[in-house]
């Protein structure tokens, strides 16, 4: 999870960094803040979820009816607040706004430009910063779940889970499905429902749609033969499919590999970047393989064939 942890600890540098700036240059500190959060995938997705949530809330008129002398207000919900706040920062980066313009609507006003500035950055992105670390660390914390389950399964469980499937006659990839579900359960990942109703169909695994934040998963078996790479791209688009229904920015794809091939999946991050993830159409699909298939010991065992899977194989396919 050190990639999560990573880019909050930028996000926070950014920040104090925007927080130091004077009048002079906080326009340009802001653009140089808005780029980085651009050029950061997961920012990026994050702000692109914001800027398609609650359509009522345009930020030109919200400010223009809502911001006034000594008297400003914020959208009800969270995500309508960052929606509104990212579209400030945006326009002060462009020039449109300058800060001291949104500091007059606070009512213990500044009394000079530096001071406009920096309440602007403490009371409107400050919060912003604050939702989008949030938001990383929900992905980073559901992350280090996914790894434990995979390393339960293939240091415990995964003859048991194997026997299982091979004897199952009907909806194989149940067997996998149950016994997610009642890891995250055990968890503490309330609800982790099975196949609920969405505009797209049927995600395998759901949790947390009373929350802001549910987690979409699809869990998808690789044989190299009968389910192959085109049932993973399956998987992955269905994926990507629900949690733009849901309105969010991640979802995971766990490949129960039960072939006697080694799986090296395609990432949009650097290679030693654990999960490999995919950034497609505003949404971040984490990409985590458990070796599901018991094989004999390294010993015992004759050179393993690896199977190349390209990103286009599964985003195309």
């Amino acid at each position: 999870m050190r990639y999560e942890r990573n880019i909050q600890a930028q996000l926070r540098e950014w920040y104090r960094q925007l927080f130091k700036s004077g009048h002079m240059t906080y326009k340009r500190e802001m653009e140089y803040f808005r780029q980085f959060i651009l050029k950061t995938p997961a920012l990026a997705a994050i702000v692109k979820s914001i800027e398609q949530s609650e359509p009522s809330i345009d930020p030109d008129q919200w400010i223009r009816e809502n911001f006034r002398l000594g008297i400003y207000d914020f959208p009800e919900s969270e995500v309508g607040r960052a929606k509104l706040v990212w579209g400030i920062m945006e326009r002060i980066a462009a020039g449109q706004y300058e800060a001291s313009q949104i500091a007059h609507s606070f009512p213990d006003r500044p009394s000079n430009y530096n001071e406009s500035v920096q309440m602007v950055t403490e009371r409107l992105v400050e919060p912003f910063v604050n939702f989008l670390e949030y938001r990383i660390g929900t992905e980073s914390d559901m992350l280090y779940l996914l790894e434990k389950v995979k390393r339960r399964i293939e240091f415990f469980d995964q003859q048991q889970l194997y026997d299982e499937y091979e004897a199952s006659a009907g909806q194989r990839e149940a067997v996998y499905d149950r016994y997610i579900r009642r890891f995250l359960f055990d968890q503490g990942v309330d609800y982790p429902f099975s196949q609920p109703r969405s505009a797209s169909g049927e995600a395998d695994i759901v949790s947390g749609l009373e929350t802001d934040d549910p987690l979409v998963a699809e869990i998808k078996p690789y044989d190299g033969a009968g389910y192959g790479v085109s049932y993973l791209a399956k998987g992955f688009n269905q994926a990507v499919q629900y949690a733009q229904d849901y309105g969010k920015t991640s979802a995971y794809l766990l490949v129960m590999n039960l072939s006697d091939q080694n799986l090296h999946m395609p990432s949009d991050e650097e290679p030693h970047v654990w999960p490999p993830r995919l950034h497609t159409a505003g949404v971040t699909v984490y990409i985590v393989a458990v070796r599901a298939k018991p094989l004999p010991s390294a010993s015992h065992r004759r050179n393993q064939a690896t199977k190349r899977i390209d990103k286009d194989d599964l985003i195309k396919g």
